[in-house]
């Protein structure tokens, strides 16, 4: 008779038994010890992190992606999705841009110039031309 190791078993054990005791507690161990669950558990695992860094690659930050998908699986994906793009985002539109581009690609500002220009120098150069 092969013992399994589940709730109903644990309800119906004898704890007066040390036999039966150690039978259901070899039962468990070797359960959680299966090689064959170890590896679902290591794929599932491996499938929710690069599915994290994909998600991550949309918003710039992929290891991040990679490490909440990893660690959380399905909620892992949902706080990278939800998170902040951790691409630079152009000065003058607000919209994100690849790293290292010379120019904004929705409304084409120089973004080294403008990364350079101070916030005073911004303000002003909005503000002149206006008048009371």
């Amino acid at each position: 008779m092969t013992l399994e190791c589940s709730f109903s078993a644990l309800a119906n054990l004898d704890q007066s038994d040390p036999d039966a005791v150690q039978a259901l507690l070899h039962a468990c161990t070797s359960t959680l010890l299966d090689p064959l669950l170890w590896k679902w558990a290591l794929l599932i695992t491996l499938g929710c992190a690069v599915v994290g860094a994909v998600i991550g690659v949309a918003k710039g930050r992929w290891l991040a992606g990679l490490l909440w998908g990893a660690a959380l699986g399905p909620i892992g994906w949902l706080v990278i999705a939800l998170s902040k793009s951790g691409h630079p985002e152009c000065p003058e539109c607000g919209r994100p841009n690849v790293p290292n581009a010379k120019a904004c690609r929705h409304c084409g500002v120089n973004l080294r110039a403008a990364a350079l220009m101070s916030e005073r120098a911004r303000l002003k150069r909005n503000d002149s031309g206006r008048g009371w």
